[in-house]
């Protein structure tokens, strides 16, 4: 009885690790928009965390958080933010951690569009 005891804890503790939150960590350091390339100093910083037990993502960013759509397919993930004014965000992510981060952006009926270009790391 006591061994079905302690494997039976070992496996509820197994469960609990699997339900985790995964994250990835990205840093842009190129920017293209309509008027050319640029740098960025400092880095453009997102993070994207996924919750496996609520079947949810959210964005970190600078200007706050926002939960995201999930679509992954056999090369890489994508996360999609529709923000509240209805402009879309979309950061794709590749499984060897190259990253693309686009702006479809509308603001008072003049396109702002732009790419971001970098790296995230799986954590």
């Amino acid at each position: 009885m006591r061994k079905i005891l302690t494997l039976t804890f070992f496996l509820l503790i197994a469960n609990l690790s699997i339900a985790a939150t995964s994250s990835f960590d990205c840093k842009f350091n190129l920017e293209a928009t309509s008027s050319g390339l640029t740098k960025q100093s400092p880095l453009f910083e997102l993070r994207f965390i996924s919750d496996d037990e609520k079947k949810a993502a959210y964005l970190m960013g600078n200007n706050g958080s926002a939960e995201v759509k999930v679509i992954q397919n056999a090369g890489g993930i994508s996360f999609v933010e529709v923000t509240t004014s209805g402009n879309v965000m979309v950061t794709t992510i590749t499984k060897s951690g190259d990253a693309v981060h686009s702006r479809n952006a509308v603001m008072q009926a003049q396109l702002i569009p732009s790419q971001y270009y970098g790296k995230c790391v799986a954590k």
